[in-house]
């Protein structure tokens, strides 16, 4: 009679059971890694981001091109320069997301929490409009205004963010 029975019908609930049981254990793993976020804010209220060294420096440096990138567009607009404004624009667009070394790209996408990875991303997604508008419409009043509402985005994340190396070990 039992070799009747298909194939589930024999292992149908034993392999659901430990096919079950091993994504729980992976849900457990990525809840409880350490390293993720501090359990106490900052001391100014801000949720501490526990990094390794080279995923906080790569953040770190991200923002500092960001950043720079910001004062070219702004002297670009400035003189009207809109081939430079996009240019500087699409070099901090969602391009560079997609550049990220993945042995940084793995800690950091388990770490960060969504809310700022997605604060983060529209910080790209923006860059990419102002180069497009920059091209397409040539006005500089309107890709600085464009990036004025954009540093909104950056205030919001730092406001609400800080980047720390993880707590050493006795």
């Amino acid at each position: 009679m039992n070799g009747n029975r298909s194939f589930v019908q024999r292992f149908g609930w034993p392999l659901l059971s430990g096919i079950l049981a091993l994504m729980l254990a992976g849900v457990l793993a990525l809840l409880l890694l350490p390293g993720r976020v501090a359990e106490t804010p900052s001391s100014d209220g801000r949720m501490r981001l526990l990094l390794e060294p080279a995923e906080r420096d790569y953040v770190l440096a991200e923002m500092r091109d960001l950043l720079a990138a910001v004062q070219v567009i702004t002297e670009a607009g400035l003189d009207g320069d809109m081939e430079r404004v996009a240019e500087h624009a699409r070099r901090m667009g969602m391009g560079g997301v997609r550049n990220i070394p993945p042995e940084i790209r793995a800690g950091l996408l388990r770490k960060l929490p969504a809310e700022f990875r997605q604060l983060g991303f529209s910080v790209h997604q923006g860059m990419d409009a102002i180069a497009l508008d920059a091209e397409s419409l040539g006005d500089p009043e309107h890709s600085l205004r464009q990036l004025s509402n954009l540093m909104n985005t950056c205030i919001a994340c730092h406001s609400g963010y800080t980047v720390m190396p993880p707590p050493t070990s006795p």
